[in-house]
C-alpha cells in the first residue's frame, strides 16, 4: 500500500451506493460537459425519471413563500442563497442513490462484457494510464503518482504515465489497446463507451461525498410570474453560448423533454457566458436563464451578484464529471486490482486531493445510470460517435 493512502474498508464503501448489478460510472467537472437524471418533482418526489430534473414545479407564486428546503428531496422556487447554503450547487451520493436505475443506455451501445474466451483477453507487461488531455499533458503524472502506485500494487504490474494531448488521441489510444486505464471528461466519455471499449466505474468524489455540479434555472426572487419551468414560455430568457453544455445544449434537451422546447416556447438570447447571464437576471436584462450551479455560486461568492436577491425555479441532478474507466478486454485480475486501487482507498491526504478541490476519494457508479443525462443531451443533439465528433 503507498505510505501515503489509506486502505479503506470495501465492505462499507461498496454499501454506499446500491445502484445496479453492474459496475458503475461516470465522467468530468466544469461548466461545459456535465449532466444527470431527474424528474419533475410533483409532491416533492425527488426520484429520477428520465427527463432530466430533479425540481418541482412548486406550489406558490409569491416571492416571499418557500418551501422549506431538503436536498434530498427539493421542492421548488428556493432562493439561490438557500441552495448555496445548503452546498446544492453540488451533487452527494444521495443523488447517485436517488437515480433511476438503467439496464441499458437510452443511446449509443452499451458496456463491453469482458469476453469469455481467454484468447480475446489482454494482458499488459506495463499498464499504461492516463488523464483527461490538457495544454500540458504530463500536469498529472506526480500528481496521480499516489493512485498509479496503489494500481501497480494491486494488480502487480507496472504502471507508466501515458501523456496525450486530445480527447480523440486518448480514445484511439484506448481502441488500439495501448492505453488501459484512464480518465475521460464527461462529453468523450460516451465516445469511449462506444469506439474504445472503455468501461467506466468510478467517479471521483471529496470526504462528505459531493461531486459534479447542476442546471439551474434562475429568475429574479420577485419575479412572481415565473415559479416554475413552464412559466418561462414567451419570456426573455438568456442562454449562455452556442458550445456550452450546461448553459444551452443541456437546457435544449431537459426543457424539451419536459415540455418547454427553447427557440419554439420562449427566445433565446445568447448573453455569451454563464456569468454575463446571471448578471443579465439581476439586473432585469432577462427574465431568466439555466447557468451552472458551481458557475453563478463563483459569481455570489465574489459579491457581484446577491443571490438573497434571485430565486431557482428548476434544477437538475448533478452533472457526473471526470469517468475512470479500464478497457473492457483486460484480463479479470487486472480489472479487478485496478478497481481496488481506486475503490478501496482514501486518498485525502495526497496531492489528488489537493489539485482536484478536496476530491480524493472514489465511487463506483453505472454508466447507463448515472451518464443518462448526458446521453439525453447528446441524443437531443444527434451526436454521432465517430472521432470527428469528439468535443471536451
Amino acid at each position: 500500500m503507498s505510505v501515503s493512502t489509506m486502505k479503506q474498508n470495501p465492505v462499507d464503501r461498496r454499501s454506499v451506493l446500491k445502484i445496479g448489478a453492474t459496475a458503475l460510472a461516470a465522467g468530468v467537472a466544469g461548466c461545459s460537459q456535465e449532466s444527470s437524471q431527474s424528474t419533475e418533482a410533483s409532491g416533492g418526489d425527488s426520484t429520477d425519471s428520465s427527463d432530466g430534473s430533479s425540481s418541482g414545479d412548486g406550489s406558490s407564486g409569491q416571492s416571499t413563500n418557500y418551501p422549506e428546503f431538503d436536498p434530498a428531496n427539493p421542492e421548488f422556487p428556493q432562493l439561490m442563497q438557500t441552495l448555496i447554503e445548503a452546498g446544492f450547487e453540488t451533487g452527494s451520493l444521495q443523488d447517485l442513490k436517488n437515480m433511476k436505475e438503467r439496464e441499458k443506455p437510452r443511446y449509443g451501445n452499451p458496456v463491453q462484457s469482458t469476453p469469455d474466451n481467454q484468447d480475446d483477453l489482454i494482458d499488459p507487461d506495463r499498464i499504461a494510464f492516463a488523464m483527461t488531455p490538457t495544454e500540458d499533458p504530463a500536469v498529472y503524472r506526480d500528481t496521480m503518482k499516489p493512485l498509479m502506485d496503489n494500481i501497480a500494487e494491486e494488480t502487480g504490474k507496472s504502471v507508466k504515465y501515458f501523456p496525450l494531448n486530445s480527447y480523440a488521441s486518448q480514445i484511439e489510444a484506448m481502441r488500439s489497446e495501448r492505453l488501459h486505464v484512464a480518465g475521460f471528461s464527461t462529453g468523450p466519455t460516451p465516445f469511449a463507451v462506444n469506439l474504445a471499449g472503455a468501461v467506466p466505474f468510478s467517479l471521483q468524489i471529496s470526504q462528505e461525498g459531493d461531486f459534479g455540479y447542476r442546471l439551474w434555472l434562475a429568475t429574479q426572487a420577485d419575479n412572481d410570474d415565473i415559479s416554475s419551468l413552464e412559466d418561462i414560455k414567451g419570456k426573455r430568457v438568456a442562454h449562455a453560448e452556442p458550445s456550452s453544455n450546461s448553459g444551452n445544449l443541456a437546457p435544449r434537451a431537459l426543457f424539451s423533454n419536459q415540455g418547454v422546447t427553447p427557440g419554439e416556447d420562449y427566445e433565446v438570447s445568447y448573453s455569451g457566458g454563464h456569468e454575463q447571464s446571471i448578471l443579465g437576471v439581476a439586473n432585469d436584462d432577462y427574465d431568466a436563464a439555466p447557468v451552472c450551479s458551481t458557475c453563478v455560486t463563483r459569481v455570489a461568492e465574489a459579491d457581484n451578484i446577491d443571490p438573497t436577491n434571485l430565486k431557482v425555479v428548476w434544477a437538475s441532478n448533478p452533472f457526473p464529471t471526470t469517468s475512470f474507466c479500464y478497457r473492457y478486454n483486460l484480463k479479470p485480475e487486472i480489472q479487478e486490482g485496478i478497481r481496488a486501487a481506486f475503490l478501496d482507498y482514501d486518498y485525502s491526504d495526497t496531492k489528488i486531493a489537493e489539485v482536484f478541490g478536496g476530491r480524493g476519494k472514489w465511487t463506483e457508479i453505472d454508466y447507463a445510470t448515472t451518464y443518462d443525462i448526458i446521453l439525453q443531451i447528446q441524443e437531443n443533439n444527434e451526436i454521432k460517435y465517430n472521432t470527428e465528433n469528439i468535443e471536451g
